[in-house]
């Protein structure tokens, strides 16, 4: 029986039977709740990695850039993609 917070009626006698399916009915809500384990699971797929150690770049551009510049920022936007990414 789910949990029902209607019951017990205010000044009702106890009845152990009705008494037991609110217990059992709070604690199969209890039981539904997420663990921190599920809880770290879902941070941890739906989350960024942490960058603060990322170094940022610190490349230059000749006007216009070369080829190698280019590609060397190219790596570098790669690598923060991969950084971010679990």
């Amino acid at each position: 029986m789910p949990y029902d917070p209607t019951k017990p009626v205010e000044d009702s006698p106890l009845d152990a039977t009705e008494m037991r399916d609110q217990l059992n009915g709070l604690k199969a809500l209890i039981d539904g709740m997420p663990n921190f384990t599920t809880i770290d699971d879902a941070i941890n797929s739906g989350t960024a990695n942490n960058i603060a150690t990322f170094e940022p770049f610190g490349g230059t551009f000749s006007n216009p850039p070369t080829q190698a510049q280019v590609q060397e920022l190219a790596d570098k936007l790669n690598e923060l993609i991969a950084a971010l990414q679990r």
